[in-house]
């Protein structure tokens, strides 16, 4: 078999539901690379919410992370490939969402660091390495911000729409949670952070399978050769995908890796 580029979201997705990498899921991952294929995590999360899980699977190769603005080596441990949001574009959309949602919460993702304005409101889990900070605009300096994060009063599909109308040409407005809805620059989703990952190893769409859930995960599954969703997946995925697997708690990726590598029971 030609070597495959094998990419998977991880919440909702390669987890399961109570965040685990599940013992039979580290071993499909592992029997992967063995078979000769490389392995890669694309998700939202930032590196630092990922070691522990890559670690968990024994994985040392690359995760696309924040949606795509950045890409981490963990064997090399250092980035490789990042498109943040420059500055004068953050300036603007700040101003946007300031002006069109009164009371808008906002943070961001600035390598290494999550910056979240005082009364952002997120689980505790996922903000505890957080530095708060009364308002983004004083943070804002020639590094720009890898993605925003953008929170408002309801769940995140309640206004997403809003968010896309306030925003001028030249960001991406995309959904991986129901709390927030995350910001990044045109072009710089979860497809194109892959494309550029695949360019480098020398392997193209055709190449690769990937795995998802979530509306964010939608220009990956549609970039990639072949597209398969976990069965918990979001209507709009499952309508979108070639194939569906099992869910995220009946280790749905895992049986899909196990039957490619002809590893399963």
């Amino acid at each position: 078999m030609k070597p495959l580029l094998i990419v998977s979201d991880l919440d909702g997705t390669l987890l399961d539901s109570r965040t685990r990498v599940t013992d039979r899921t580290r071993e499909a991952v592992q029997a992967v690379r063995k078979a000769g294929h490389t392995f890669v995590i694309a998700t939202a999360r930032p590196v630092r919410d990922v070691r522990p899980i890559a670690e968990a699977l024994g994985h040392t190769g690359v995760a696309v992370c924040g949606n795509g603005s950045l890409a981490y080596d963990f064997g090399l441990d250092e980035v490789v490939d990042h498109r943040p949001i420059a500055q004068d574009a953050a300036r603007t959309a700040l101003a946007a969402l300031r002006g069109g949602m009164p009371g808008v919460r906002l943070g961001t993702e600035r390598w290494p660091e999550l910056l979240l304005e005082d009364d952002f409101a997120l689980d505790p889990r996922y903000c505890a390495d957080a530095r708060r900070v009364r308002a983004l605009e004083d943070e804002l300096d020639e590094r720009g911000f890898g993605k925003l994060i953008v929170q408002a009063d309801g769940t995140a599909p309640d206004y997403h729409r809003t968010v896309a109308d306030l925003l001028p040409n030249g960001f991406e407005v995309t959904l991986s949670s129901g709390q927030f809805c995350e910001v990044t620059r045109a072009g710089v989703d979860k497809a194109t952070g892959l494309a550029r990952l695949a360019a480098r190893l020398g392997l193209s769409s055709a190449d690769t399978i990937a795995f998802g859930d979530m509306p964010n995960d939608l220009p990956m599954l549609a970039w990639a050769g072949r597209s398969v969703a976990v069965a918990n997946a979001h209507a709009e995925v499952l309508a979108a995908v070639d194939e569906v697997t099992f869910s995220h708690d009946e280790d749905g990726v895992a049986r899909y890796l196990e039957r490619l590598v002809g590893t399963g029971c």
